[in-house]
């Protein structure tokens, strides 16, 4: 069944810090979650259209959300890339590597299909996301020398060679011209850590259509975004296959950037449930105890894809 996707390719200017750690030696993601896609979303909407407006976009998503974001993942020579589900079992070295496959493998996961020797040929390839490590020091704010105790860290960056991002959304009527002014200033404006020296800034955003073949026959539901489940979804979220993410970091608010949110476990990308309608939730992140003039959320909202919850097995 052909269904007609949006999507937004974003290429870097430069490396991105994603970090998750938080230490002397700080790592990066790979990917941009949705919550962290988000976070940046509404930080330029609300440099936009201001405070009252942001506050009226978030209280829609009580109702039926006004905008729906996956993750943000690979777009390489024109192909977009998907993570693997994980009701896939990996038989062999080369398969547990496997993190993203090109679409029409992905396609074919989503039907049914186990992993075997045709998706370890369309997996991303090598070389195209790179990490690496730069050493920083901590400066400080009342004698302008390096902090004695700790100053020295380790930063975590992202790099894509030839490559970009991109990210699958809906967006209500009312909201789209809105939502696509944001993106733009968010490319300017970056996303995730380190912004004010230049990290997470990307060219001018490019949206367009994809068409995606899914199955007809599907009985379960594929998560390509971050998932904090919302009151009455629970009751068999144990029977799928999937793996937690605890989420945490600092507030980025024009009127606080240094309190931390507080922490919350979340169900990963590429986790897959049986049965339908995961709608999920925005969670209430705001630190305790710490007088700030608005709320601050976490996005768990889910975008999903449907597909088949057990993959064939050779033999059966």
């Amino acid at each position: 069944m052909m269904t007609t996707l949006n999507a937004c390719i974003l290429k870097p200017k430069g490396p991105l810090h994603l970090g998750q750690r938080e230490g002397m030696r700080e790592g990066t993601e790979t990917l941009v979650h949705s919550d962290t896609l988000f976070s940046a979303l509404c930080h330029s909407f609300l440099l936009l259209y201001g405070r009252a407006e942001l506050e009226r976009f978030l209280a829609a998503f009580g109702s039926t959300p006004p905008l729906l974001i996956s993750s943000a993942y690979c777009h390489c020579q024109d192909r977009f890339y998907f993570p693997v589900p994980h009701n896939q079992i990996p038989v062999g070295k080369e398969q547990k590597k496997i993190r993203f496959v090109m679409q029409s493998e992905f396609e074919k996961l989503l039907a049914g299909k186990a992993l075997d020797e045709e998706t370890v040929q369309a997996k991303l390839p090598e070389g195209v996301i790179t990490t690496d490590d730069v050493p920083r020091v901590t400066v400080s704010r009342l004698t302008g020398t390096a902090a004695e105790e700790g100053g020295f860290y380790h930063l975590g960056q992202v790099w894509l060679h030839n490559a970009a991002f991109f990210f699958l959304y809906e967006v209500k009527p009312e909201w789209k011209e809105k939502f696509e002014a944001t993106v733009r200033l968010m490319c300017d404006e970056g996303v995730g850590g380190y912004r004010t020296v230049g990290k997470g800034q990307f060219y001018p955003p490019e949206f367009r259509q994809i068409e995606l073949n899914l199955p007809s026959s599907a009985d379960a539901e594929l998560l390509l975004s971050l998932y904090y489940p919302a009151e009455g979804e629970t009751a068999r979220l144990a029977e799928g296959w999937y793996q937690l993410i605890f989420r945490r970091g600092y507030v980025y608010s024009p009127d606080n950037r240094s309190w931390r949110r507080k922490a919350v476990g979340m169900f990963a990308e590429g986790s897959v449930f049986p049965g339908g309608n995961h709608r999920g939730m925005l969670v209430d992140v705001t630190p305790d105890r710490v007088l700030l003039p608005h709320p601050v959320y976490r996005y768990g909202v889910a975008f999903t894809l449907p597909c088949r919850f057990r993959p064939e097995r050779r033999g059966e």
